[in-house]
């Protein structure tokens, strides 16, 4: 074997490298994150929170205006109807009731059979 992974196509050489080169950053990082003071990562920590939160937020938001959207599109639907309605109301009504106007009243009434 020379020595070479054929998936990667990277020597052992070079696999060992990078991993030697992330154990040193890693290093370097904790090490960098230890001289920072607990009040400045409290407050990063925060932060990162508070994104998260934001993001949650957004998806809400974004879903309540969509039903908003289609609550108006229902509104606007509804207004139409009405409208046709009373269109309809003021067409049909043109009989106009004035004081001297006489009126029948057909009220049914009870009538006894013959026994």
């Amino acid at each position: 074997s020379s020595g070479i992974n054929a998936e990667y196509g990277h020597t052992n050489l070079n696999i060992n490298t990078d991993k030697r080169c992330r154990e040193i950053q890693a290093n370097l990082t904790a090490s960098a994150v230890k001289n920072i003071p607990e009040s400045l990562r409290e407050l990063a920590q925060q932060n990162r929170v508070m994104k998260r939160e934001l993001l949650l937020h957004q998806d809400s938001i974004y879903e309540t205006e969509q039903e908003i959207r289609q609550i108006k599109e229902d509104i606007r639907k509804l207004q139409k109807q009405y409208k046709k309605k009373t269109s309809l109301l003021n067409t049909t009504t043109t009989d106009i009731c004035t004081p001297d106007t006489e009126l029948t009243l057909d009220i049914p009434t009870h009538k006894m059979l013959p026994v």
